[in-house]
């Protein structure tokens, strides 16, 4: 519920303050005097752009501040999800400064005008003469007939179960699109891969390539160094560890006579153990270098396989290909595990969409179930609107399983016809202005036998209508301000007189400048402006009388 709203330096106003009442306000005041200002404002509140034009006074910022009771609205999880402070009495803030820029705010927090327009548009709904798209939207009249079958619950059940299916959707969707750019590139991707693992890579294996080439291909060198070298260590009695041999000993039987002798005779057994172990390594290398011809082979196949994949790809070492061999693996493995996922999405997606679909179509019969009492109230309320010939037709057409959307399987147009003998058609053919605004008045007073609504606005939908008309709007507006709170502005004394809150909107001329004023009536004053509305100024003894009819 509104509670008040304020208004700073903006248009023709310099300041003012309304306190609203929770059942029915009226607005009158003369033409020009300022009413489509207030809903300006009120627009900026909900979330509308503005610029510095509605600056009055251009030194200084415009505020617009309204408050509003929550109690009734289930709005603590919006305020939760958009990390705000949740408040009972929750205020909402418009300023624009003087270089254009605007901000909003929740309970002093700043927020984005999306937001702020997601919160607001759950808390006022306005409707001004010839504002009929609700009428025109074809899922405006499911949500009507969901309420008055009281399954509201179970449609957002089901709106949260699609919202989710159609999340599949679109990531099905997504790998089908990537399966098909994949797969473009898929054998040539495959091709890179076999190649690179076909080559059978290994880092530290290529660089031991080369040495093992060496050692093989020089085999002969090998054998015939490694031999003369044997020989000249210990091939004969007058080779160099035999001579060693033979001076150990003979310094061995003088190391009693001196220390230093003794040394010597270690170091010099040491030296001919070092050389017994060389001449079994030279042994040993000698027996095992033996010239392989299909090893040599097998080498220069992998020493020039490794190389073309290193000139191919323009990289410099084996651990360059061992990486794009991990990359193209990934790709392959995406590609298959891809797969894997849309054989499993299109599985749920054929599960869930049976169940949707069997949920829809429960829906749907509820909802054929109370067209013809929407119909039949609503065209009941637009005789007493004055309109005795208007009368509705909801047309109602279900689509197949595959058609499913967030209201389940229906598409619910209205057909509307006021005069007698005529073919109900789209609203969007027929029906004068005043005609439409007193039919979405017919229909807000529907809907309010059964939900809570937001705070409803009406600009001057009662312009056209006159006499005993008027009197049955008003009536209207009075018995849906009991359950919900309205605002409306009229011209019409019939409307005035049947507010819960009346207040004028005027114009104040001081000096040179001019300002809109705002005022609560009560008492002879708003006696006097009922009987004013009925005769224009100075009005008569008749009218302040007629006034007093209105009134009681």
């Amino acid at each position: 519920m509104l509670q008040s709203l304020s208004i700073k330096n903006y248009a023709i106003i310099e300041a003012v303050e309304i306190q609203f009442d929770k059942q029915l306000n009226i607005i009158t005041g003369e033409t020009g005097a300022g009413k489509s200002i207030l809903l300006g404002a009120m627009n900026l509140i909900l979330g509308k752009r503005a610029d510095t034009n509605v600056l009055r006074n251009k030194e200084e910022k415009c505020l617009v501040e309204a408050s509003f009771s929550l109690k009734k609205y289930k709005l603590k999880k919006f305020f939760t999800e958009n990390d705000l402070e949740y408040e009972d009495e929750t205020i909402i803030r418009r300023e624009i400064n003087s270089n254009g820029k605007s901000r909003a705010f929740i309970n002093d927090s700043p927020v984005t005008l999306d937001v702020l327009k997601e919160l607001t548009e759950q808390l006022v709904d306005i409707h001004a003469q010839g504002e009929t798209q609700n009428l025109l939207d074809k899922f405006f009249f499911c949500e009507i007939l969901d309420e008055l079958s009281k399954q509201t619950p179970v449609v957002k059940e089901y709106q949260a179960a699609f919202s989710s299916y159609k999340q599949k959707q679109t990531r099905l969707h997504q790998l089908q699109e990537e399966q098909i750019r994949l797969q473009k590139e898929f054998d040539f991707i495959s091709f890179q891969l076999n190649e690179l693992v076909e080559a059978n890579l290994n880092e530290e294996e290529f660089e031991s390539i080369e040495s093992e080439l060496g050692l093989l291909q020089n085999a002969e060198v090998i054998k015939r160094n490694l031999a003369e070298a044997y020989n000249l260590i210990d091939g004969n009695e007058f080779a160099a560890l035999s001579q060693l041999l033979q001076a150990n000993k003979q310094i061995a039987q003088l190391t009693d006579f001196h220390g230093a002798l003794l040394e010597m005779h270690d170091k010099l057994s040491s030296i001919t153990d070092d050389l017994k172990s060389i001449t079994r390594q030279i042994t040993n290398v000698a027996d095992a270098t033996e010239y392989n011809e299909e090893r040599v082979q097998e080498l220069m196949d992998k020493q020039t396989t490794v190389n073309k994949l290193l000139q191919k790809h323009h990289f410099s070492a084996v651990k360059e290909l061992l990486a794009m061999q991990e990359e193209l693996q990934q790709k392959v493995d995406a590609y298959a595990n891809s797969t894997e996922e849309m054989v499993r999405l299109e599985s749920e997606l054929k599960k869930e969409q049976k169940e949707l679909f069997a949920t829809a179509q429960r829906i749907s019969k509820n909802r054929t179930e109370k067209i013809k009492t929407a119909e039949s109230k609503v065209s009941s309320l637009l005789v007493d609107l004055g309109m005795p010939y208007g009368h509705i037709i909801l047309e109602q057409k279900t689509a197949d399983a595959e058609k499913l959307n967030a209201f389940g399987i229906d598409e619910i147009r209205l057909l509307f016809s006021a005069n007698k003998g005529s073919a109900p058609q789209s609203l969007d053919e027929v029906g004068s202005g005043g005609e439409k605004s007193r039919l979405m008045l017919a229909i807000k007073s529907l809907v309010a036998e059964t939900v809570t609504l937001p705070t409803l606005i009406f600009d001057e939908i009662d312009t056209g209508i006159s006499g005993e008309v008027a009197q049955k709007v008003g009536n209207i507006l009075k018995t849906l301000g009991k359950s919900h709170q309205v605002i409306s502005i009229t011209h019409l004394p019939q409307v005035a007189a049947k507010a819960s809150k009346h207040f004028f909107v005027y114009k104040n001329h001081e000096k040179e400048k001019t300002y809109t004023e705002i005022k609560t009536l009560a008492g002879d004053e708003r006696l006097h402006e009922i009987a004013v509305m009925l005769s224009g100024n100075n009005p008569p003894k008749e009218a302040l009388e007629n006034a007093k009819r209105l009134l009681n």
